[in-house]
């Protein structure tokens, strides 16, 4: 506590001694624990980076983010996802630049992100609060929009499907070929790589959550239009992510939302970028709910809003929770 009663923050790198006190910390926030089978998925081997803030001995704030390969401008990048960023429920109401939760931000991005910096480009998904407050404390521009989406379950379906077997290298190459198709159509784009080694590590490692990955074709024929992920949810299908030419995510969905119908389930519900709407019209999109907004650090000097804004495509498996 400073002479004038206000308390003295103190942010420091992330370090293995942080661990539990952090993963607490995510507990106390969010109301579900992080094992630490889940840490080392997500920041272990080098993926990930992180800074604490304390008061005290006390770790009242964290905010993290982990490394995603990506193509922009039809470059290849290691971007900055930037993912948890939590505050002691008791310190939420100091929202000011003296506040944990500014000085979290603030001492990740002066290190990491930005021109000069290991991170040129970072991208994250807050909810609205979050986004609202790192805007008026000009930590993040916005960038583009994320829709979030309803669909009805279909009947049936002209597509069939078989499971990815990740022993198989020929699923691995087939992977990796439909992966740099659908790169070939985001070309001046910015997206992150879908490629089998990101696939399996993102997905398939997860030791939380469980999914499904389809390769799916027309009925009768062998040739694989794309790979199709879900994750059962209970009631409902999310649709995860896809990896398929632009022009084929469209069939995907509407498989998606087949399997939707033969698991019983209400909805099929997924994310898409607002830019990337109309690859998606005609399968009946149901969207009410105003879109989520995306952000940019721009704490340091970089890149500019205008040089990011509407570039990227997303899908709920880019985020590091769904």
């Amino acid at each position: 506590m400073s002479n004038s009663g206000t308390p003295t923050w103190r942010a420091e790198n992330a370090g293995p001694q942080h661990q539990p006190a952090i993963r607490s910390l995510f507990q106390s926030v969010f109301g579900q624990p992080m094992s630490d089978s889940h840490w080392h998925w997500k920041y272990g081997n080098g993926r990930g980076l992180g800074v604490v803030v304390l008061g005290g001995q006390d770790l009242v704030a964290f905010f993290g983010g982990t490394e995603r390969r990506v193509m922009f401008n039809d470059q290849p990048l290691v971007a900055m996802q930037c993912g948890d960023s939590m505050v002691l429920p008791s310190q939420r109401g100091i929202l000011t630049r003296k506040g944990p939760f500014y000085l979290s931000v603030t001492s990740f991005l002066g290190q990491y992100v930005g021109a000069g910096l290991p991170y040129l480009l970072s991208y994250g998904f807050p909810n609205a609060r979050a986004m609202r407050l790192a805007q008026r404390l000009a930590l993040y521009d916005d960038v583009g929009a994320m829709l979030e989406i309803d669909w009805h379950p279909l009947g049936s379906s002209p597509f069939q499907a078989q499971t990815l077997d990740f022993d198989a290298i020929e699923h691995h190459q087939l992977v990796d070929t439909l992966w740099k198709r659908m790169v070939a159509g985001f070309s001046g784009r910015a997206i992150g790589i879908r490629d089998f080694a990101y696939i399996r590590q993102r997905f398939f490692d997860n030791p939380t959550l469980d999914y499904q990955f389809d390769l799916v074709s027309s009925t009768g024929s062998e040739e694989v239009i794309g790979l199709l992920i879900t994750r059962h949810t209970g009631t409902d299908l999310l649709l995860v992510d896809m990896v398929a030419k632009k022009e084929n995510l469209q069939y995907l969905v509407n498989f998606a939302r087949y399997r939707a119908a033969q698991l019983n389930c209400g909805k099929l519900y997924g994310w898409l970028t607002e830019v990337d709407r109309d690859l998606i019209e005609a399968t009946d999109p149901v969207i009410e709910k105003p879109p989520l907004r995306l952000p940019l650090g721009v704490y340091s000097p970089g890149l500019s809003a205008d040089e990011v804004r509407d570039k990227w495509f997303f899908l709920c498996g880019d985020s590091d929770f769904l």
